[in-house]
């Protein structure tokens, strides 16, 4: 796995698709899929990015349900948002980011990023704003050219006496 580098992300208000379970039956990609048929209402098109952002709740480490939504950047959420449509504000901050080079290998880069942030001794995880984490698809994620570079987020916070 490449390494994990801790780097700033601005504010960002995430509208799109969401999905509330265990993706035990692939329900995530479908979602993806199911995306790219919608129209997002006030997506900003200034910022060439979708977002995977998973929301887990206390009952997590239990269930293993979580929240799932697949979207886009907006310049302002809607007044009306449709049912199966949900929003994430990102908010700015410090997140460990590790490159992960393809979809196959999702689970061992979310892997190698928590145990980043949990042995770190510069930092600790931030839940400040609730357990969440995001993926970033940016412009070096062309499935269709052959590349399916993206990047996973996990906000952390220096861990008290530590200046970064």
């Amino acid at each position: 796995m490449p390494k994990i580098e801790v780097k700033s992300h601005p504010e960002m208000t995430v509208l799109g698709l969401k999905y509330r379970g265990k993706n035990q039956e692939g329900e995530i990609p479908q979602l993806w899929g199911k995306l790219m048929e919608v129209e997002v209402e006030n997506r900003d098109f200034s910022v060439f990015a979708a977002y995977g952002i998973s929301i887990m709740d206390e009952a997590f480490q239990e269930t293993m349900v979580f929240d799932y939504i697949a979207g886009y950047p907006v310049t302002g959420v809607p007044q009306e948002i449709p049912e199966e449509m949900g929003t994430f504000t990102i908010p700015q901050g410090e997140y460990a980011v590790i490159t992960c080079p393809n979809l196959e290998s999702i689970s061992q880069a979310y892997d190698a990023v928590y145990r980043f942030v949990a042995s770190s001794e510069e930092y600790d995880h931030d839940l400040s704003a609730g357990d969440f984490n995001f993926e970033l698809y940016g412009q070096e994620f062309m499935p269709e050219e052959g590349s399916q570079k993206f990047y996973i987020y996990v906000p952390v916070t220096a861990k008290a006496g530590e200046s970064s």
